[in-house]
């Protein structure tokens, strides 16, 4: 089995670990290089609103802006130290 990149990743809460739960996709935007978001069906009928720009609705949102990712999915993101820290012990080939 090899690995193929995609334009998508699976977004999961782990809130309890033994029972994670699908929030939605996140799907490269690529005239915008930004990431967007769909929540799961299952998180639509039982979860919440990731953030007030997300509301809890069947949508895709995307980003206003180049490079940024949606709403509270933004604020998970590493910041430059994480990056560096990432960076550092993972040592990603170029």
């Amino acid at each position: 089995m090899t690995y193929e990149p995609g334009d998508s990743l699976a977004l999961w809460i782990l809130t309890d670990p033994s029972r994670p739960r699908m929030v939605g996709e996140l799907r490269l935007v690529r005239s915008l290089q930004s990431v967007s978001l769909r929540y799961a069906p299952s998180w639509l009928a039982e979860g919440f609103a990731l953030s007030e720009d997300l509301p809890l609705i069947d949508a895709e949102f995307a980003p206003s802006a180049r490079h940024s990712v949606v709403g509270a999915v933004d604020d998970a993101r590493p910041d430059r130290w994480g990056e560096r820290v990432i960076r550092f012990i993972d040592k990603p080939t170029r």
